[in-house]
Parts: C-alpha cells; structure tokens; sequence
C-alpha cells in the first residue's frame, strides 16, 4: 500500500469542466499539482487563471480539444454535465438542441448546456494517455442514466477498474477539512488503471462520518445500504438509499451524522431589505414587485416556528423555512439563487422582517471554497460558477483515498 493521506506533491492532475475551480482546490489542498485546465466558460477559465498563475488553461469546449495537445498527468479530474440527470430537470431523455451551428452540432453560448456528450472526453484522454486513475463526481441520478453501464463498460475495455460511492458533503468526515453547511449528495468514482490495482489495490471510498450514537457515545458512523449495496449509488436521508451506523458490530444502532449550520457562513455586516418592500424586477431596476403569497407563507412559517430567532427561507417546491443550525439544501447548478436569510423584527410581523439572498461568498463558503478563492466575471457568472462547482471537500477526500493507491 502506498502512503496514507499525506502531502505527495509529486502527483499531478489534469481538470476538465473546471468551472469554479472546485475539484482543482480540493486535488491541490491533498498535495497535488495541476497541470491543466479546460472550460468552455470564459469566466471559470479566468477564474483558474487566477487562483493558480502559470497554470496551462485551455478555452474550449472540451469536445474539440486535440488530446495529444494536453499534458500527460497521473490523475485525470472530470465531471461530466449530465443536465438531464439533475435534481431540477427531473429528466432522463436528452434534451433537443435549441439552435445548430451549420455542421448540426448545438450553438455554444453563455447558457447552453453541454450534457450526455461530456461522458466521452475522458474516454478520450485515457485513451490517448493512459493515467494511472480518472476520478469524477455526478449527481446520484447520473448512476442511473440510460448510458452509464455502458460507459462503464467501455472503461472496462481500456484496462481501468470502476469503484463508486456516495457521498454527502454534509456529513463526510475528511481530513484537514470540516463537513459543509450545505446538503449535497454526490456520486463519486475513481477509474483505477488495472496494473496499478494489481499492486496496491483498490481505494477505499467507504465514506464515514462524525456521528453520536445513543449506546456508544461519539462514533464515526459508517455506511448502511437499504438494498443492492453492490451498486452503491444513492442519497441519504430516512426515504432515501442509505443512512449511517455505529461501527461497533456489537451494536449497529442506527446514528445521525453531526452537521454544520448554514448560520457558521453567514456574514452578520451584510443587511438585507425590508420584506414588505418587495424585489426589483428587471434589469433597470426601478420596479418593485411584492413578493407572492408562496414566499410569504414560507416566512411566516419561520416566523411561527423559531419565534425571533433568523432563519433560511427556501424558495423550492416542497420547501419552506429551516433553521441556522442546520445546513442547507443543494446549491442549484444556476447559482443557487432559492435560499433567503430571515432576520425577524421585534414585532414578528412579515413585512418588516429583514430579507436577503445568500452572498455569493457565503453560498462559496458552503461549497468549501476559501474566502481568498477568486472568481472572476458578472455576477451571474460567478453564481453560476459556485453552484455548478465539485464541493472542495469532496474533490479533498477523493482526492487522498486515490492517492493512497498510487504507486510511490
């Protein structure tokens, strides 16, 4: 076996679909050097170009790149787009293209959504330059997609081994880094080169977490599937796939892993409007609209169930208000523009609570991105650049279990 999860900066790394740089922050915080990057997005380009000065970036879409034009690493890091497969689509069949260049291939533009054809780049690059592992992470609906047997499959045929797992980066425990105030469940794989299985074996991406069991006291809670634990792609949550328990084989009782709450983030100096002002609706501006009665129901049911105390109002379907203490729900892949701090006046009434959206520092924060972490572009590109972004705890804790299999 080789080295546990220490600093080896001899390992180096390849990115593609970088977008807001997080799997290239969490692969560097484990002692990796990157040594490139590529992004269709003019801003996530930028925004590597300046988190990591001299590094070889590349503006592209990913599928025209000439893959004898890209370094050689030991780990390729890519996160396909897979839109069809995300909690917001809720759709499994390919999407249309909406315009075609004239060679039948879909405009590139700010907003066009690069999806299923994503899968294969990797396939390329290994191809081409057989890395000793390709690691990436989906959402958990993309272990279901019509095509990801198959793609397994064809890793098959180029001599790698799959490992899967699940993972939530509210409860992952990671060394060197706390668990975030933000519940995201992500699927994750390493594709390891066969040679180097047959030396050192497979990596251990059996996620665990901090956790307080009622018989044993604190724990580190370990993964329990509810059914085909062979595949292991899922979510957590008491009507979900899997959940946690107690290490002890003695005791197995079921734990609930020790969160972080989004009110760790939140900045106190930022102030927000009054409730009853509404929201500026156009670019101008100049207009303000009243809030729906959706929102307003949302509001007053925070306001009814934590009496004064600030909360998070969510603006999602089956979503209402939730607590400081907890962590909130997925950042959306356009920004996450759903979650609203509350702070209550001393009257408890609507209209005069104060309300805001989260700061994108503070929605960075929830993605595991250190304060000096800058992202460049709009507004709008930098929301996009956080939502869409692999959480830096998750890319860190790949990132050390692949490299405790790596040849020395």
């Amino acid at each position: 076996m080789a080295a546990q999860f220490g600093i080896k900066p001899s390992y180096t790394s390849a990115h593609f679909f970088t977008g807001g740089c997080g799997d290239m922050r969490g692969f560097t915080q484990a002692g990796f050097k990157s040594l490139y990057a590529a992004n269709h997005h003019p801003a996530s380009v930028q925004t590597a170009r300046n988190n990591w000065p001299g590094l070889l970036v590349k503006e592209a879409d990913v599928q025209s790149i000439d893959m004898r034009n890209v370094p050689s690493a030991d780990v390729l890091v890519a996160s396909p787009i897979c839109t069809e497969a995300s909690p917001n689509s809720g759709k499994t069949a390919p999407r249309a293209a909406i315009e075609l260049d004239e060679n039948g291939r879909p405009k590139p533009g700010p907003d066009w959504p690069q999806t299923r054809i994503t899968m294969w780049e990797p396939v390329r690059y290994a191809e081409f330059h057989r890395p000793l592992a390709y690691v990436g992470e989906n959402v958990p609906a993309f272990g279901n997609s019509p095509l990801f047997k198959a793609w397994l499959q064809v890793w098959d045929a180029l001599g790698y081994t799959p490992t899967l797992a699940s993972v939530n980066a509210a409860h992952l425990k990671v060394p060197g880094a706390r668990p975030l105030p933000q519940s995201r469940d992500r699927l994750v794989w390493c594709f390891l080169r066969n040679d180097v299985v047959a030396r050192n074996g497979l990596p251990d991406l059996r996620p665990t977490c901090d956790a307080i069991c009622p018989t044993c006291g604190p724990v580190e809670g370990v993964q329990r599937w509810k059914k085909n634990p062979d595949f292991p792609v899922g979510e957590y949550g008491p009507n979900r796939q899997y959940y946690y328990v107690c290490p002890d084989r003695r005791c197995r009782a079921r734990v609930e892993p020790v969160i972080r709450g989004i009110g760790d983030v939140i900045d106190p100096s930022v102030s927000g409007d009054h409730f009853g002002n509404g929201y500026f609706k156009g670019k101008q501006r100049t207009t303000r609209t009243p809030y729906g009665q959706a929102t307003r129901d949302r509001v007053a049911a925070g306001l009814e169930r934590y009496r004064g105390k600030p909360f998070i109002a969510t603006l999602r379907n089956h979503c209402s208000a939730s607590s400081l203490d907890d962590p909130i729900g997925t950042l959306s892949a356009q920004g996450g523009g759903h979650h609203y701090l509350v702070r209550p006046n001393a009257s408890l009434t609507i209209d005069d609570c104060e309300y805001r959206p989260l700061t994108i520092q503070e929605k960075a924060r929830c993605q595991g991105f250190p304060d000096g972490h800058e992202f460049a572009g709009t507004e709008h590109d930098k929301r996009l650049q956080v939502g869409n972004a692999v959480p830096v705890n998750v890319a860190r804790w790949l990132a050390q279990r692949v490299q405790a299999v790596l040849p020395r």
